[in-house]
């Protein structure tokens, strides 16, 4: 008898403690952030607070420094809140901080990491700078389409198109997280360029690329009944320098 009510009272022990586990699981909470608009000393941001594990409905709240609550959303599905916020370039980097809170009927409030809008918007140097060129044939002759991204960087974002001399060719400044899109034509001379990415803090070049020159060829007559139809008049040069180069061994070897 006494060894089943110590066994008893085991069970209670052990039940009682996994609920008071359950109930003190703090939910974790996770802030991102968006800039809207970019003014000469204001960010029109939205901040997006979630709670991945919350039961709904919870009740998000948005906290600047000092404590200073500035703005609440009660969410009834599990989805995020999301918060559109004018961030004010302010004298000390510590009065620009933002956090998120959660709180669910059933368990205790959670807080997300702080969020350093001073360095995100203001103060962090452009990196990850990635180009892509594509060349394209079209009616009005071939071109050289040109991306240009920095995946990091306080806004704005100047992107340039530069030669080896450093004259920028073209210039951009697209909304924060876009890249800038340059197309130019192709000349009758190989070029060198690269892109430039700059903001306040400083200033990133991918390296110099070889856009390769365009070549008219000879006007073809229009294509008869059972010809095959006639190809752009413009190739790349480099493609008639592989060409030429294949015609030449192989007549070289016809020879011998």
């Amino acid at each position: 008898m006494r060894l089943l009510l110590l066994f008893c009272l085991a069970l209670l022990a052990s039940g009682s403690f996994s609920v008071e586990q359950k109930i003190g699981l703090v939910p974790e909470v996770t802030i991102a952030y968006q800039v809207l608009e970019v003014f000469p000393r204001s960010r029109r941001v939205l901040i997006t607070c979630h709670s991945p594990q919350g039961t709904p409905p919870i009740a998000y709240s948005l906290w600047g420094s000092q404590d200073i609550e500035v703005a609440r959303k009660v969410v009834k599905k599990h989805t995020p809140a999301s918060f559109s916020i004018n961030v004010t370039l302010k004298s000390r980097p510590d009065l620009l901080t933002y956090t998120c809170q959660a709180a669910t009927s059933s368990g205790p409030r959670g807080a997300s990491t702080t969020l350093q809008m001073y360095w995100e918007l203001w103060a962090k140097p452009v990196s990850q700078l990635q180009t892509n060129f594509t060349l394209l044939d079209r009616g009005s002759g071939p071109r050289v389409e040109m991306s240009c991204r920095a995946s990091l960087g306080s806004p704005p974002i100047t992107y340039s198109l530069v030669g080896p001399d450093g004259h920028v060719h073209l210039q951009q400044r697209p909304h924060y997280g876009q890249p800038a899109n340059f197309s130019f034509l192709l000349t009758e001379t190989p070029r060198w360029f690269q892109c430039q990415a700059q903001n306040d803090i400083n200033v990133q070049s991918s390296p110099l690329t070889l856009v390769p020159p365009a070549m008219p060829t000879l006007a073809l007559p229009a294509s008869l009944p059972g010809q095959l139809p006639r190809g752009p008049t413009f190739v790349l040069a480099a493609s008639l320098t592989s060409i030429a180069a294949i015609a030449s061994g192989m007549l070289g070897r016809t020879t011998l």
